[in-house]
């Protein structure tokens, strides 16, 4: 017995001399000698932070930053940030690391060389945001080859290229991480149309859970655009030229959270208002500049709402009542809205037939609209108020 205790404890002492041996040779990769890093004391990873410090890739591709040269031990660098360095166009192969996030912002990219990222079979992350990506490859995201499957990146699962300047994509763009990729960011890109070919490209996309399309200057999106992601959750079409909300949304499968805010509709009515999605749960629909009115059953498609948020709508005058109710066997129904955010509009009053349950909420914000003191406005003293100040005390106040 006293000798497996003996051994137990030998073993012990010979994993943390270990842990520590490996967390001496990660503090003395050279990236740290010209870069912030910092690591986790429960384990032997570094996340680096090379951000303004003008590496060149000459500097970075050195192997000596990757493998220590002494015990041909792979550095574990966790994470890589190369923000601002004014790298240029990505040219050649990154070289291999077990690293699982790689942010290239700010970087002045604009083309990048096939096969760039293959030895990164670990990088679950890509941020090649605010650069100068006007066209991308296929083969840019090209893997290492594997059986029965075509050269994935096998990891990756977030991409953002959010803040180029791309137009169109390839159809085959993501075919290397068409089954992995989950989280696609194509915001602010000046595309002004999704294309055959772009529609092509997302459409490929498996598991897409997240699709980030907003300042894209798109006006409408192509038919039957949602039919092929069947798992996207989280859809982003804020800050574009919609003028009435796409009928092609119908077509969701799972969509839960849609981004609204900054669209050029100045009435949503019945017809121009959002169509049947089932699924949805939270809606943002802020900084509509132009939007004066949301009239009858322009929501009432959204039948599992539970969190809604119209704000900073400097012209939104009045909510129908009955903007989300809808009738089933001459009965009226509401959806089962929580969070109500009606936070700096120009409601002057509110009506009480809006939401079914106003004790049911959990979360409201009406402050910063010119409430009037008239009649109609008489049940938000006598009935709202209570609710309010149970919520929010503090917010509720402001209204008094």
């Amino acid at each position: 017995m006293n000798n497996l205790i003996i051994f137990n404890i030998i073993v012990v002492l010979f994993l943390i001399i270990n842990i520590k041996i490996i967390k001496c040779e990660i503090e003395e990769t050279p990236l740290c000698l010209k870069c912030s890093c910092t690591s986790d004391e429960n384990g032997p990873e570094v996340d680096i932070d090379c951000t303004d410090d003008m590496l060149t890739l000459e500097f970075i591709y050195d192997q000596r930053n990757w493998i220590n040269t002494t015990t041909n031990h792979t550095y574990y660098i966790s994470t890589l940030n190369l923000k601002s360095s004014d790298l240029g166009d990505l040219r050649g192969q990154f070289p291999e690391s077990n690293l699982t996030l790689l942010d290239f912002t700010d970087n002045l990219i604009r083309t990048i060389d096939d096969n760039y990222f293959a030895k990164l079979q670990n990088m679950s992350e890509l941020v090649l945001t605010r650069n100068e990506i006007d066209r991308l490859k296929p083969d840019a995201f090209k893997g290492l080859r594997m059986d029965g499957d075509n050269y994935p990146l096998r990891s990756l699962k977030i991409l953002k290229l959010n803040k180029n300047r791309l137009h169109t994509l390839h159809q085959d763009l993501f075919e290397h991480i068409e089954e992995r990729l989950e989280v696609l960011d194509l915001s602010d890109n000046p595309f002004k149309v999704l294309d055959q070919q772009t529609t092509i490209a997302i459409g490929g996309i498996i598991y897409l859970k997240e699709l980030y399309l907003g300042s894209t200057q798109i006006k409408k999106l192509p038919e039957h655009f949602l039919h092929t992601p069947k798992y996207l959750k989280v859809l982003d079409l804020s800050g574009n030229n919609f003028i009435e909300v796409p009928e092609t949304l119908n077509d969701s499968h799972v969509l839960e959270v849609l981004y609204f805010n900054n669209n050029p509709i100045v009435n949503l009515t019945k017809d121009s208002g959002f169509p049947s999605i089932s699924t949805l749960k939270v809606l943002h629909m802020c900084n509509m500049l132009e939007l004066q009115l949301i009239g009858e059953k322009s929501m009432n498609g959204l039948t599992s709402l539970e969190e809604v948020h119209i704000c900073n709508n400097n012209l939104l005058q009045e909510i129908d009542a009955g903007a989300f109710t809808r009738e089933e066997f001459e009965t009226e129904i509401w959806p089962p809205i929580k969070k109500l955010h009606l936070r700096d509009n120009k409601l002057t009053n509110l009506d009480r037939h809006l939401i079914l349950h106003w004790e049911n909420l959990n979360d409201l914000d009406l402050r910063f609209n010119p409430w009037t003191c008239e009649c109609e406005n008489e049940w938000m003293v006598d009935v709202l108020m209570p609710i309010y100040l149970n919520i929010n005390e503090t917010l509720a106040k402001t209204l008094q």
